[in-house]
């Protein structure tokens, strides 16, 4: 069952698996991803291993509260960016990093396993830095340390990521199509791509909240975050990076990048993963988190 806890003057929607006695772990979602992209089978599974399970919604995604700035174009989000001023209702991944932290709060738990993917993986690395006392591990999936001199999205990769998308309510057909072709550009090739589950998936989305993820707000907070090689230098808690070998969106050489700057961390390249998690690869996921 879901829940609400209201935090940092906003809501925050979020719900548990497993016994709460045991080990927390905190599931943080990517760039405009709700938090049911931790799919319930992945949560069940790491819960049946011993674990209490959080996923949440951040800010401007699921039933979380959203900002009341609505973009038209990329081009706007560009114009806010050079301002390089934060101003509400705009914030940075360190904002989004505070939220976890009162989360953790409201449901009085003082540490905690951490799993980030894409964006929720630099998130988790500013919890495991700035607040270091309360992370027990920090696995971070197809993420970056935002580290400017990498290789960077491709143009095609950033537009398409960008691109408005057909109105759910009153396209439904060309919504869910544009979101399937997205999906599969960015998806492992060596596994099956399961489109009646991402079909699922997307339509869970918006029979939990019809309003769309506000990602262009989340691309802001990314846009408001300097890369600071102090995050990862202090960083000292075990920490996992998982990585595919043809992530469209973080090449390759950004979790290499993560395992140079992460003292005593431990890297998992996966041959032919994009920028997903493929039920598939659930188990060895798990599995690598344990051992961490």
């Amino acid at each position: 069952m879901e829940h609400q806890a209201q935090i940092n003057s906003i809501n925050i929607q979020y719900e548990t698996f497993g016994t709460k006695s045991n080990p927390a772990v905190l599931l943080i979602s990517g760039l405009g991803i709700s938090m049911t992209r931790w799919t319930t089978p992945f949560c069940e599974l790491l819960a049946t291993k011993g674990y209490y399970i959080i996923r949440y919604d951040n800010r401007d995604t699921g039933c979380s509260t959203f900002s009341d700035k609505k973009f038209n174009s990329p081009e706007e989000v560009f114009a806010v960016l050079g301002k390089d001023v934060i101003e509400p209702p705009f914030y940075s991944l360190y904002d989004l990093a505070k939220d976890a932290i009162l989360l953790l709060d409201h449901l009085k738990i003082s540490k905690v396993h951490v799993i980030g993917r894409s964006m929720g993986g630099i998130i988790g690395q500013i919890i495991a830095s700035k607040y270091k006392e309360r992370v027990l591990s920090l696995t971070i999936i197809m993420s970056t340390s935002l580290n400017p001199i990498l290789p960077q999205t491709s143009p095609d990769v950033m537009g398409r990521m960008m691109a408005p998308l057909p109105n759910y309510q009153t396209d439904k057909e060309n919504h869910i199509k544009a979101r399937l072709a997205f999906t599969k550009f960015i998806s492992s090739t060596d596994l099956p791509f399961n489109e009646q589950e991402e079909i699922a998936l997307i339509e869970k989305d918006y029979n939990r909240n019809e309003r769309s993820n506000n990602t262009l707000m989340h691309v802001c907070a990314v846009g408001f975050t300097p890369y600071d090689r102090e995050i990862t230098a202090s960083i000292t808690c075990p920490t996992l990076i998982i990585h595919g070998t043809i992530d469209p969106i973080f090449p390759k050489e950004h979790a290499l990048d993560l395992h140079q700057s992460i003292a005593n961390s431990k890297l998992l390249l996966i041959a032919n993963m994009g920028h997903d998690l493929h039920q598939d690869r659930y188990a060895e996921v798990i599995e690598r988190f344990i051992e961490l």
